[in-house]
């Protein structure tokens, strides 16, 4: 058995004889000859078999910054049309008022109403004349037009509408109608009084219950 310190002597004279026959970083160890060039050219050889990411994606970014600043154009439309209080209606029916073709304005008015398109409803029939029409059908439109100004807003021209149609015929509808609108102008004790005076008139109306319900609500307050 090979002496340890023996083994140890090679090793040391080994490792001299690599410091002393290196020539241009050409190195010995153990009969083993690495040379500068051949790891270069593995370096090299890695390098174009397995690149790296930084290598493989470079893409070229050309930034295109656009300016945020929208400059103002001026509308070539009327200022008028920003008011919503401006309607403007379509061509047919346009040509119905200009032929003051009541027939057929009130079929456009009815369908309009029950297309909850109460704007095109009053252009309609406001300041119509219906006088051609049967009392029924007219009366219908009236309160159609009464109606539509409640909807949008315009409480005070259907409190007038409502008030003028009630002198003519009285109606569960139109107490309902009036009490809705007094409440919308805060009148909730003269809506009460009309809400009772529906149902003490109407007792079979369709709108008994919500007469009673709405009265009961407002006579806690």
């Amino acid at each position: 058995m090979i002496d340890n310190k023996y083994v140890l002597g090679l090793c040391v004279v080994g490792f001299y004889c690599s410091m002393v026959f290196s020539e241009n970083d050409i190195l010995w160890d153990f009969g083993v000859v690495i040379r500068s060039s051949n790891i270069q050219n593995y370096h090299n050889d890695a390098i174009h078999q397995h690149p790296t990411n930084q290598e493989v994606f470079q893409p070229k970014i050309n930034a295109v910054i656009t300016d945020p600043f929208v400059p103002p154009v001026k509308s070539t439309l009327s200022s008028q049309l920003s008011d919503p209080s401006v309607i403007i209606l379509p061509e047919k029916i346009m040509k119905l008022i200009s032929e003051k073709n009541i027939s057929q304005i009130s079929k456009e008015a009815i369908k309009y109403y029950f297309k909850k398109n109460y704007r095109y409803v009053i252009e309609l029939l406001h300041q119509r004349d219906l006088d051609m029409l049967s009392e029924q059908h007219r009366s219908d439109l009236e309160y159609l037009l009464a109606d539509a100004f409640y909807h949008t807003g315009e409480h005070k021209k259907a409190l007038v509408q409502v008030l003028s149609l009630l002198k003519q015929n009285k109606s569960d509808r139109l107490y309902l109608l009036l009490s809705m609108i007094y409440e919308s102008l805060g009148n909730n004790n003269t809506a009460n009084e009309h809400y009772l005076k529906l149902i003490d008139q109407f007792p079979n109306s369709d709108y008994i219950i919500s007469a009673k319900i709405k009265s009961r609500i407002l006579g806690q307050h």
